[in-house]
C-alpha cells in the first residue's frame, strides 16, 4: 500500500477518533487536530500495527480521565490544565512516537520500532500514575527528597501510583510484543521484548516525576488553590482565578508539565533505541 493511501486512510480513521474524543470532552479542538495529524502520520509510517499501539494508549489514557472524576475535582486548583488534552499535551505525549515511526519507515531499523513502543509506554505509564495514583489513600513522597508531599503535586510518588504506572507501561508493552512477528522478530523474544518496553516505560514515568520535583515550575498558590482537606499547597498555575500572578516557588518558569512529559519521554525513548539491539 502506498504512503499516500496509508496517509489518507490514517487521516480518515484518526479524524473519526478525534471527533469522538472531542464529543466526549477528552480533547479540545487543538488537541483533536493535533491527534488527527499525529495518528495519521503514525498510521502512514508504521501501518495498522503501530496504530494499534497508539489506540491502546489513546483508549486507556482518555478512559482513565473519566474515572471517579468528582474525587479528582480538587486537582483543578493544582494542575495548570484540565482533563481536556490540548495541542501541546498531545504533542508532548505523541510527538516522540510520531518521530520514531517516521524514522522506522525511513531506515527500516527495528530499534526505532522499539523506541516507538517505549515512547507510548512511558506516556501511558505517566498517565496511569497521574489519573489513578492520586486516588491512593497513602501519602506520596517526593522522588527527589523522599519527604511527604500533598497528593497531586508534581514529583510525588506512591506505591499504588507506581503499581498503576507499571501497569500502564505493561499494557503498551504487551500490545507491541504481540505484534513482534510483523517486525521480523522471533517468537521467543516476546517476554524479553515485553519486559524491556514495560521497564523502560516505567523508568520514563519515574524520570517524569523526578523532573517534576526538580525542574518543573511550581508557584505559591492563591487562597483558592487548596488540595483535599483544605491544605494550602503549591500549584502549577501561574495566575490565580482572578488573574493575580503567583510567585515562583521552585523550578524554572519555562518548564511546565508538557515540557517535563516530552523531555522524560524523549530521554527514555532515545536510550531505548540505543539499547534495542540487546533485545532484538
Amino acid at each position: 500500500m502506498s504512503l499516500i493511501l496509508l496517509l489518507a486512510l490514517g487521516l480518515a480513521l484518526n479524524a473519526a477518533a478525534a471527533a469522538v474524543a472531542l464529543w466526549r470532552g477528552s480533547v479540545d479542538p487543538g488537541g483533536a487536530a493535533a491527534g488527527t495529524l499525529v495518528g495519521a502520520l503514525i498510521f502512514a509510517c508504521g501501518g495498522p500495527l503501530f496504530w494499534l499501539v497508539l489506540i491502546a494508549f489513546f483508549l486507556s489514557s482518555t478512559g482513565l480521565g473519566h474515572v471517579r472524576v468528582r474525587e479528582k475535582e480538587w486537582l483543578a486548583a493544582i494542575h495548570e490544565k484540565g482533563g481536556r488534552r490540548d495541542l501541546f499535551q498531545v504533542l508532548a505525549n505523541g510527538g516522540m512516537g510520531m518521530l520514531c515511526a517516521a524514522l522506522f519507515r525511513l531506515t527500516g531499523n527495528n530499534g526505532w520500532a522499539v523506541g516507538f513502543a517505549v515512547s507510548f509506554a512511558s506516556s501511558n505509564a505517566d498517565t496511569w500514575a497521574s489519573e489513578l495514583g492520586v486516588l491512593s489513600k497513602g501519602s506520596p513522597v517526593s522522588l527527589f527528597t523522599f519527604r511527604p508531599v500533598p497528593r497531586g503535586v508534581s514529583g510525588g510518588v506512591s506505591l499504588y501510583g507506581c503499581a498503576m504506572s507499571l501497569a500502564g507501561a505493561l499494557l503498551i508493552a504487551l500490545v507491541f510484543a504481540a505484534e513482534n512477528l510483523s517486525l521480523g522478530l522471533f517468537p521467543g523474544r516476546f517476554i524479553l521484548l515485553a519486559a524491556f518496553v514495560s521497564g523502560a516505560g516505567f523508568i520514563g514515568s519515574l524520570l517524569d516525576s523526578l523532573l517534576g520535583a526538580t525542574l518543573q515550575a511550581q508557584y505559591e498558590p492563591s487562597p483558592d488553590a487548596r488540595a483535599a482537606g483544605g491544605a494550602l499547597v503549591v500549584t502549577e498555575r501561574r495566575f490565580s482565578a482572578d488573574g493575580v500572578p503567583h510567585r515562583l516557588a521552585r523550578g524554572l518558569a519555562f518548564v511546565n508539565n508538557d515540557v517535563v512529559n516530552f523531555t522524560s519521554c524523549a530521554i527514555v525513548t532515545l536510550a531505548s533505541v540505543l539499547l534495542a539491539p540487546s533485545v532484538l
